[in-house]
């Protein structure tokens, strides 16, 4: 579990999913296999820029995948903010053996397979990234955070997927399980975490909190 003790003020983390890509409108399991924006995501990801413009976000950072990397173009030139960095930690689970299959091809191309997968998540799909490694990554992840919002950092938008969004979320609140802890991330959604750690009247607030989980702010959240 990550301990937010350690920062001193305010600071916020933003978390983005990439606009809709061919492979989330063919409905495949993409892991870390290359998938274009289709002209639907490339709208979502000009909608969520319009929402980030003016929240003072000072970084960047993407996962290094195309569908993230454009969606973090398209939303920060639309937001006039920072050009996104790729970042290596942020990308998408990898998923062995279902790598490019539609829920069905798998059940039916690996039944085996795909049986001990609604049982056992991804630990038990060959050539996938385990449980372990997955929270591992995550907390990789935030300790960076950590460490650029300590040497000043205070906003920064990271663009991922949705698979390993739940892990940063998770680490936030100590959850090792592999159950999701909601449905799949829509295109664009936000969840962002503000840490505030502030003395106030001679004692120190210490806070923590997700103010958006799952946001659709392409869809015209304000």
């Amino acid at each position: 579990m990550i301990d937010f003790r350690t920062l001193c003020g305010t600071a916020d983390f933003l978390f983005m999913r990439h606009g809709e890509s061919e492979g989330n409108r063919d409905r495949e399991m993409q892991g870390r296999q290359e998938s274009r924006l289709t002209a639907l995501g490339r709208e979502q990801a000009r909608e969520a820029g319009r929402w980030l413009a003016g929240r003072g976000i000072g970084r960047v950072l993407a996962s290094p995948l195309g569908r993230a990397m454009e969606t973090a173009a398209i939303a920060a030139a639309e937001a006039g903010i920072p050009s996104p960095e790729p970042l290596a930690l942020l990308e998408e689970i990898d998923i062995g053996l279902f790598t490019g299959l539609t829920g069905e091809a798998a059940a039916e191309r690996h039944p085996a397979e795909h049986a001990a997968f609604q049982r056992s998540s991804w630990d038990a799909v060959p050539g996938a990234e385990s449980v372990d490694r997955l929270y591992a990554r995550a907390m990789d992840l935030w300790r960076l955070l950590l460490d650029r919002a300590a040497d000043g950092e205070r906003s920064i938008l990271c663009v991922t997927h949705s698979g390993f969004l739940q892990w940063i979320i998770k680490t936030t609140v100590g959850q090792r399980a592999w159950m999701p802890l909601f449905s799949a991330s829509g295109n664009c959604c936000v969840s962002h975490l503000r840490v505030d750690n502030r003395d106030i009247d001679g004692g120190r607030t210490l806070l923590a909190t997700w103010l958006l989980v799952n946001a659709p702010v392409a869809n015209g959240l304000r």
